[in-house]
């Protein structure tokens, strides 16, 4: 994974500072997947989770890269990087069977890690 940054600020409409956030890119890339098709190499997509209050909420998902074990995705995820919180991300790896979407029912889970924005 790669990570950018563009920062920014804002101010609420009463004129109190906002919490400064930074704009952080998250490209996304895996090696050696397990290949779990019996014919065919495994056809990868990655499911991005944040915690909000308590709960994993997806955030976006990547598109399907057909018949790949190192796929490198073109979908970029943007999110908001703010240094005093403790932001926790999930991916998610599935080896997906029907139309890219947000749903990750019909797929395979080929594997997955979490881990905070700032260790990003």
């Amino acid at each position: 994974m790669s990570a950018g940054s563009e920062r920014g600020a804002a101010a609420t409409p009463g004129g109190l500072p906002a919490p400064c956030a930074s704009k952080v890119e998250l490209r996304l890339s895996c090696r050696h997947l397990l290949d779990r098709d019996p014919l065919t190499k495994s056809d990868p997509s990655v499911a991005l989770l944040q915690q909000a209050q308590g709960q994993w909420v997806q955030v976006g998902r990547t598109e399907v890269v057909r018949s790949s074990l190192h796929p490198v995705f073109s979908k970029v995820f943007t999110v908001d990087y703010y240094f005093e919180e403790v932001q926790r991300l999930r991916f998610e790896v599935y080896d997906t069977h029907g139309p890219s979407g947000f749903s990750c029912q019909e797929d395979d889970f080929l594997g997955g890690m979490e881990c905070t924005l700032g260790q990003v």
